[in-house]
This record gives C-alpha cells, sequence and structure tokens, in this order.
C-alpha cells in the first residue's frame, strides 16, 4: 500500500465534521482508488481518526466495530437506527462535491510536503 495513499485518505477522514459520515466509496472517488482500498486502509491505520464517521453504501459497520461506532454516532448526535443498526445517509452524508475539494487540498499538501523533503 502506497504510503502517500494512506495518509490522503486517512487525512481526508480527519477532515469529515462531527454529526456527518462519508461512505468507503466516496473517499474512493476523492482520492482516486477503490473502496475496498479505503476499507483496508481504515481497517489497518483508521484508529487515530474518526472511523465512525465512515461506513459502507448501506450506513453500516463491519461487524467487529459495531458497537463501537454506535456510541460515537450517539455522542455526536448523527441520525441513526440503532435497531437496524445504520446511519440515516440522507440525513448526515457530506457532499461529494465538498469530499472532492479537501482530497485536492490533501493531496496538494501531501505533494508539496513531499518535494520539499525530497
Amino acid at each position: 500500500m502506497r504510503e502517500e495513499l494512506v495518509e490522503a485518505v486517512l487525512r481526508v477522514v480527519e477532515e469529515i465534521p462531527p454529526g456527518r459520515a462519508a461512505m468507503y466509496g466516496m473517499i474512493a472517488r476523492a482520492v482516486g482508488t477503490g473502496p475496498r482500498v479505503v476499507g483496508r486502509i481504515m481497517h489497518d491505520w483508521g484508529g487515530g481518526v474518526p472511523w465512525w464517521r465512515v461506513v459502507n453504501v448501506h450506513g453500516t459497520f463491519p461487524t467487529t466495530i459495531r458497537g463501537e461506532g454506535f456510541s460515537e454516532w450517539e455522542k455526536e448526535g448523527m441520525p441513526h437506527d440503532l435497531e437496524r443498526g445504520k446511519l440515516h445517509l440522507k440525513q448526515c452524508a457530506i457532499e461529494q462535491e465538498w469530499l472532492d475539494s479537501v482530497a485536492r487540498t490533501v493531496i496538494e499538501n501531501l505533494q508539496n510536503a513531499a518535494e520539499l523533503s525530497g
């Protein structure tokens, strides 16, 4: 996995505002990769970012982290159906255009930092 891609995904996730969410596919489109790659990055390196703001297209998490994610949704007032274990994405999903703009800035900053250090 390219270090720059991992860093870009994590920085984009950090920018998602409290109470809002993005789907793996949205982040993938914004940074130029696939949803499964974003899922792998979140699984392996996402513990230090607000991972509960990233869900699948159905508004759910992998079963291994659902309990922790629900409590974070509660804290942030994210609209969800606790019984079905899913976010109400129509009410809290971030706009793709906003995510694309954030990703462009993140990638540009990473490229500039790499040029300065290398």
